[in-house]
């Protein structure tokens, strides 16, 4: 979904930056630990500013930021740059420069993921700036470099197809999409469609849709890998008549994990995330609306139905939710962090599964500033700890924030 909230590049911000060598560092740490706390604010510095954020860790768990901001100098239509950078030895560390197929197009939606091997992806969009975002993109920090996101790359038409999809990786580091197209036939029979892409090496194997129901839109799908096998969770039906199912991969085909994972039937849902822990075990969280409020639930999968993780929703019930994100700790329990309430005044929240309840991190409320409006909250979790990483809006300016916790 576009964000509708990002601020335009301006065209003479940062004019002492518009001059800055292409090679200078963006990186700078700040680490405070509040007396009496562990909780840390590792922070993030980029001199432009900050359009979208991701957390994630490389397969060796430790810490990864990647974010798009805006280079106001480029030509306009173009210059939302994706970067990427990793917490090494208590400071950041740029994971090379430039990340875009093509620097001069528009980056977004960048989402971080730990590559089997030790190694870490970004996964994003990209587009000319011109018209609209046309290609999903993928690439691989190999050490040393990005690889080329050309060879991976989804392309798509002015049409619906691949607004919505998702990465995840095999135990061979190689790529698994969720992919949604317009379906093959007339628009009536086929509204919208669901399928799994297999990298083969030197291209994609597509699997038969997943609908249940041909006739009903499918959408927003989240892929993960556990236990040698692929599951994807999807959104179908009508927008505000629609239910959440987790369907799995299988030699004979699609097979259904259990009953719908939302609450109430047929409503609106939107975004699951579906995940791995180090156990196997796979878990959802998911926004849903609840009395005209879009709402964060959790639920996990224990061999037979899928198991809601607390007596009612993860955010606060009356209150906005939005920007939802879900990770492990080093312990494997479930970690989800959202912003909760109206436009202009929202706050970055994390909670943590304790095997009974959800337990509040850092206090509650982890905004730089309290006062400060904030979006795209999103969280990663390793033996190294937790890390939330959001933007945060100070003095008209979207800057990157992050909190961390041993």
């Amino acid at each position: 979904m576009p964000d509708r909230r990002a601020i335009p590049c301006l065209l003479r911000f940062f004019a002492g930056w518009m001059r800055r060598p292409a090679g200078m560092a963006l990186l700078g740490l700040v680490a405070v630990a509040s007396a009496g706390s562990r909780d840390q604010r590792a922070e993030l510095h980029s001199p432009d500013p900050i359009r979208s954020v991701a957390a994630g860790t490389d397969g060796l768990g430790r810490f990864v930021v990647a974010w798009v901001s805006c280079r106001t100098e480029l030509a306009e239509g173009g210059g939302e740059q994706l970067r990427a950078a990793r917490l090494e030895g208590g400071r950041w560390q740029p994971l090379g420069g430039v990340v875009n197929e093509k620097p001069q197009y528009n980056a977004a939606q960048p989402n971080v993921h730990a590559g089997p091997d030790g190694s870490v992806w970004l996964e994003w969009e990209e587009g000319s700036g011109h018209a609209h975002i046309d290609s999903f993109l993928m690439s691989n920090w190999t050490g040393r470099a990005w690889t080329r996101p050309t060879p991976y790359a989804l392309r798509r038409n002015l049409s619906d197809a691949g607004r919505s999809r998702a990465l995840a990786l095999d135990p061979q580091n190689r790529p698994l999409v969720g992919w949604t197209d317009i379906g093959t036939g007339t628009r009536s029979m086929y509204p919208s469609v669901v399928s799994l892409k297999l990298w083969q090496g030197r291209g994609w194997l597509t699997t038969p849709y997943l609908n249940l129901n041909l006739r009903q839109p499918a959408f927003m799908p989240s892929v993960a890998h556990a236990g040698g096998k692929v599951s994807v969770a999807y959104v179908e039906g009508p927008t505000t008549r629609s239910n959440i199912w987790v369907r799995q991969w299988t030699p004979e085909g699609w097979r259904t994990l259990g009953r719908r994972v939302n609450v109430r039937p047929d409503t609106y849902v939107f975004r699951p995330l579906l995940r791995a822990d180090g156990l196997g075990r796979l878990t959802v969280a998911w926004l849903e609306d609840l009395r005209g409020a879009d709402t964060l639930y959790v639920s996990r999968w224990n061999g037979r139905v899928w198991e809601r993780l607390g007596s009612g929703p993860v955010s606060r019930p009356g209150e906005h939710a939005a920007t939802a994100s879900l990770a492990f700790d080093g312990q494997q329990r479930p970690v989800v962090a959202w912003t909760q309430g109206p436009d202009g005044r929202r706050t970055v929240r994390a909670v943590r599964w304790d095997g009974s309840r959800w337990l509040p991190l850092g206090g509650g409320v982890l905004n730089a500033t309290s006062s400060a409006d904030v979006d795209h909250a999103t969280v990663a979790g390793s033996r190294y700890g937790i890390l939330v990483a959001w933007r945060e809006l100070r003095g008209g300016v979207w800057q990157l924030r992050t909190w961390s916790q041993p």
